[in-house]
């Protein structure tokens, strides 16, 4: 199935209810929002694929200013069009990141040992693994992989341990018939020893199994090559703006 640009942006969105607040968490054709309402920039994002600079400021800015939190927006396609709005309320560019799409199988699995999904008890070790790797504070973290991830069908955590240890983990939720990848981390001295290829690889051919046509994710600049490394390509590079003081709050 061919599914468009603007489609996939709408797919990203919607899936942030995996750990945006519900109140916080709105999806329409050229916009969406979805902020978890803790200090992390990152778990704080809005969305615009519009070039009217009215749905920017309405949908996007004006809510995230009200939310009074450090956050993100992004732009791509025709929301290009109205970064002028942003930079003339004081915003500035704090990068680009590629939204990926996988929309085939990869390979063999890579081998199930010590994968598995994480039970409601074991999530705390994801979060602290989180926090350890990103910075987050505890409410953050909480935000990022919430009690609710193993009360649905559609979403989960998954790690991979490594004997009692948690080497790495991520969440991840179906939406529109792709399972969508969030807050993936691996601990330091376990990177680059291919724990997350074989944790991900694992888990992605048991969704394939399950019936997802595909997945979807945006990486981080140091993620890139391990989801090229699984098939995963590029559809396109999102515009990211935020506000200095939050941004370098943040680093």
């Amino acid at each position: 199935m061919v599914r468009s640009q603007p489609d996939l942006r709408r797919t990203l969105g919607a899936a942030g209810r995996l750990w945006a607040a519900p109140e916080h968490h709105h999806v329409a054709d050229d916009w969406w929002i979805a902020c978890s309402g803790q200090l992390n920039v990152n778990y704080n994002v809005a969305f615009c694929q519009s070039s009217d600079p009215a749905v920017l400021i309405d949908h996007c800015l004006q809510p995230v200013l009200d939310l009074g939190r450090p956050a993100i927006i992004m732009l791509a396609g025709a929301g290009l069009a109205s970064a002028q709005q942003l930079a003339g309320a004081g915003w500035v560019v704090v990068g680009a990141l590629p939204l990926m799409l996988l929309t085939h199988r990869s390979g063999p699995g890579g081998g199930g040992a010590g994968v598995r999904g994480l039970s409601a008890q074991e999530l705390s070790l994801a979060r602290e693994l989180l926090a350890d790797t990103y910075g987050l504070d505890d409410a953050s973290a909480l935000a990022a992989v919430p009690d609710s991830v193993v009360e649905g069908d559609d979403m989960g955590a998954w790690g991979l341990f490594d004997g009692p240890v948690l080497a790495s983990c991520f969440t991840g939720i179906v939406e529109d018939g792709l399972f969508v990848v969030w807050s993936m981390a691996t601990r330091h001295q376990c990177q680059g020893l291919g724990y997350g290829e074989r944790l991900l690889r694992t888990v992605l051919d048991r969704q394939f199994d399950e019936g997802v046509s595909g997945s979807l994710l945006q990486s981080s600049v140091a993620g890139q090559k391990l989801y090229r490394d699984l098939g995963y390509q590029v559809v396109e590079h999102w515009q990211l703006w935020s506000r200095p003081r939050w941004v370098m709050a943040n680093a």
